[in-house]
């Protein structure tokens, strides 16, 4: 008899809460939660972040609160609300084969089901490995076509956020297929809302980690699910993901290393896949005057054009979402943090003078290493014929290229402060959270 996917899924996830996980894979979690927290916190600072806050006051009460407020509201909305907030500055994690965003799917969906219960900081911090690990494996089977029109976050994020629920409720191996496969029914999220730099972006992450917790909820009574809604004929696959590989799902699980400990961590707040350039642009940006630059030429991978060729952005999302944008703030400001799109910076004349002066190019060899890396190169021509050139294969928070704890912390307490919340209290928290034993009511500040 041959199992499908997500029973093999469903399958791992139980065996792992028999044994659960070790100190190193509970330790490597909460790094991530607190890469997660700050961008939520960071949120509040936002216009739809306010948005998302007055929506959730509309809300009946429940027993799951909004993130750094006194607002209880239903383990749905929390997640739906969180997952909104942490998506909006730009700076939450990414995995580079699944192309996905983890974080902000995960952990408010486990977030919400842990304080409605009481679980344990163990048992979040298990449940966030859960998440991630099933989020990574089914994004990076989807193939490049899938991302093309779909947000592998919202779509792929939905199975993880519904294994992290499911497995902070106990559910059995059944009732995990189930949750999967009424996560999967759920799946969606476009890309057309980047080509007027809307807000939707944020929803698909607070939509998936809302429909991850109801279709573990719903499992949990006896709600069934398609048993083979990744690979079935009609299924998540076959509906959305023509060059998918089905086998890259179950390949090593159990055997290989945790998904969780190779998720890179965004130190600046745009598209990652801006990241490659804007290091470039920052290591080459001593010897450059920007007054003489003549012609920037930037070379990348295909994933990156389709979604990052915007010359000239008006919003700032679009600018977050506009390789020409993140260099040129990169090479004039020497950062592009949180700052870097103002409307006071996005029309700094320094920087809109050089962006008629970028031009993308594909290189062909960057997209065969894609998207294992992600990497760009670039090269800057002066008025008198000088010319500088720097290439980046790993940008800064890859795996091959780690934020060390110390930066970490410090991107923790940058975003916090910008949000308008005490660091240092949310530091507490996280230290103790490994060992707390109920995480119910702790969240709210």
């Amino acid at each position: 008899m041959s199992f499908s996917l997500t029973e093999q899924l469903a399958d791992w996830m139980v065996a792992h809460r028999a044994h659960g996980f070790d100190a190193e894979a509970i330790a490597i979690a909460r790094d991530y939660v607190t890469d997660w927290l700050g961008s939520a916190l960071a949120g509040y600072a936002t216009e739809p972040g306010k948005m998302l806050l007055d929506y959730a006051a509309t809300q009946p009460v429940g027993a799951c609160h909004v993130i750094g407020c006194e607002l209880c509201v239903s383990a749905e909305t929390a997640a739906l609300v969180n997952g909104g907030l942490s998506h909006i500055v730009e700076m939450d994690d990414l995995d580079r084969a699944s192309v996905t965003h983890p974080g902000c799917v995960v952990i408010p969906a486990a977030l919400a089901v842990a304080e409605q219960i009481g679980a344990s900081g163990y048992d979040l911090l298990s449940a966030v490995i859960v998440g991630y690990e099933l989020v990574c494996r089914i994004g990076a089977a989807v193939g490049s076509r899938h991302y093309y029109y779909f947000h592998n976050t919202a779509t792929c994020g939905v199975f993880g956020a519904a294994a992290a629920a499911g497995w902070l409720l106990g559910l059995s191996a059944e009732q995990l297929v189930w949750a999967l496969g009424n996560a999967g029914t759920m799946a969606a999220g476009l890309w057309q809302f980047n080509a007027d730099g809307a807000m939707s972006k944020h929803l698909h992450a607070g939509r998936a980690a809302a429909n991850g917790v109801l279709a573990a909820t719903l499992a949990a009574t006896g709600f069934t699910g398609a048993r083979e809604i990744l690979e079935g004929k009609r299924g998540f696959f076959a509906a959305t993901a023509p060059d998918a590989d089905p086998d890259v799902v179950c390949a090593g699980l159990g055997s290989d290393e945790l998904r969780i400990a190779n998720v890179s961590i965004k130190p600046h707040a745009s598209c990652r896949h801006t990241h490659p350039a804007i290091d470039a642009a920052l290591a080459m940006r001593g010897p450059i005057d920007v007054a003489s630059v003549a012609a920037i030429h930037i070379e990348t991978y295909q994933a990156a054009l389709d979604l990052c060729d915007n010359p000239d952005p008006r919003t700032a999302y679009a600018a977050k979402f506009s390789l020409h944008y993140c260099v040129a703030a990169a090479l004039v400001r020497g950062a592009v943090g949180l700052t870097a799109f103002s409307a006071e910076t996005r029309f700094d004349p320094t920087i809109r003078a050089l962006l008629p002066r970028i031009t993308l190019v594909l290189d062909t060899a960057f997209d065969a290493c894609y998207p294992l890396q992600w990497p760009s190169r670039i090269r800057v021509v002066n008025i008198n014929g000088t010319e500088f050139e720097q290439t980046v294969h790993f940008p800064l928070g890859d795996p091959d290229n780690r934020l060390n704890s110390a930066e970490l912390h410090a991107k923790f307490r940058q975003l916090a402060t910008y949000g308008g919340s005490d660091s240092v209290l949310w530091l507490q928290w996280l230290d103790s959270l490994p060992t707390s034993p109920s995480v119910a009511g702790t969240i709210g500040r």
